[in-house]
């Protein structure tokens, strides 16, 4: 009986301890929809998830993705309920709260227009002045940029989404909407038919060109020893080719074809 008792708790206990490994091999990243670069319609969750995914495997870990709306994946990642937040672009707010990971990308963000429009030559957000202008709440774009909005010298209109700001442009209820230039070509051709898409046009000068991070809060005891793994797969994956591989994917489409 005793020898039962004993083989019963020595399996137990190998249960546990396996379970307890596969937690902590498990990370929980929040995140949100912005194609192509990330989505729970895609094939890998997108360019974005498939990176990181295939990053942190290398370095002996899975990755589970939480999808919410991107005001509650800051707040949620901020607060340490989770591993990570991905993605995000550099803002000296942000980097009170979270380290970041090396660049995982680097996107223009450029304002897209009505070809009904004339929306030429621009400089400095003083040319903006007269324009009613789309952008989605919980986006980053430049400090520069919600600061004019706060201070009320741009008429900027926030929308809850990208989608959503397309159709207020084609309504002719903004003037021009700003965005990154791939995922808002990639939006236009999923989510609008070819005779709107026909419509808008973008300027190629960009208001900011920017690299967009994988976040580790800093409440987390964890957070430092997961951006070191993290860093080290992602130079590995650059330095193999692998990097430019899954980029050339997403530049195909291929993470959208069924």
């Amino acid at each position: 009986m005793k020898k039962v008792v004993l083989s019963f708790l020595i399996v137990a206990h190998l249960f546990v301890s396996a379970l307890t490994l596969a937690q902590e091999k498990l990370i929980s990243i929040t995140t949100g929809e912005y194609p192509p670069w990330s989505s729970s319609k895609y094939k890998h969750g997108g360019f974005i998830h498939h990176l990181i995914s295939e990053v942190f495997r290398r370095q002996g870990y899975q990755v589970n993705y939480i999808y919410h709306i991107w005001a509650r994946n800051y707040k949620e990642g901020k607060s340490g309920k989770h591993h990570a937040t991905a993605f995000w672009y550099y803002s000296e707010e942000r980097a009170k709260y979270f380290y970041y990971s090396d660049a995982l990308y680097s996107e223009k963000i450029v304002f897209f227009h009505l070809k009904s429009i004339h929306f030429s030559e621009w400089e400095t957000l003083d040319d903006l002045v007269g324009f009613t202008i789309g952008a989605t709440r919980g986006y980053t774009y430049t400090k520069a940029f919600w600061d004019a909005h706060a201070s009320k010298k741009l008429n900027i209109v926030p929308s809850n989404s990208d989608t959503l700001n397309f159709r207020m442009l084609l309504k002719k209820r903004t003037d021009i909407f700003i965005m990154d230039l791939v995922a808002g070509k990639s939006l236009l051709s999923q989510e609008f038919d070819s005779a709107q898409v026909q419509q808008i046009t973008y300027n190629p000068i960009p208001l900011a060109t920017r690299t967009g991070h994988l976040l580790f809060p800093k409440v987390r005891s964890d957070s430092l020893e997961l951006l070191k793994q993290f860093n080290q797969g992602l130079a590995s994956m650059k330095k193999d080719g692998t990097y430019d591989e899954l980029y050339n994917m997403l530049l195909k489409g291929d993470y959208t074809k069924p």
